[in-house]
């Protein structure tokens, strides 16, 4: 199994900000405290304060998954499911290259 790198851009109606960006950087900080994830780190466009793009890193598939299972996660989670079409995400996996 190979080192997981996830790219997620979210991009937030104005509106919302207040609301989802705090769940982002609270599912960030708990999830570097995760024994298999090496990274977590929420970035804001330069260009546009209603974009973020997260970058993470997971020792392999099993770990992204656990990831997924905990509450950080599913906090975050469910509120994107909450504001619906406010959100816009995308997400690709890669591997790192050693």
């Amino acid at each position: 199994m190979s080192t997981l790198v996830l790219i997620v851009k979210v991009t937030v109606d104005p509106d919302c900000v207040d609301r989802l960006k705090p769940a982002m950087l609270e599912n960030a900080a708990q999830s570097r405290l995760e024994k298999d994830c090496y990274g977590f780190d929420v970035n804001v466009s330069q260009d546009d304060p209603n974009t973020f793009l997260f970058y993470e890193v997971y020792k392999d598939a099993d770990a992204l998954a656990r990831h997924r299972q905990t509450p950080h996660f599913l906090n975050y989670w469910n509120l994107l499911q909450e504001l619906g079409d406010k959100v816009e995400r995308t997400a690709q996996l890669y591997d790192k290259l050693n």
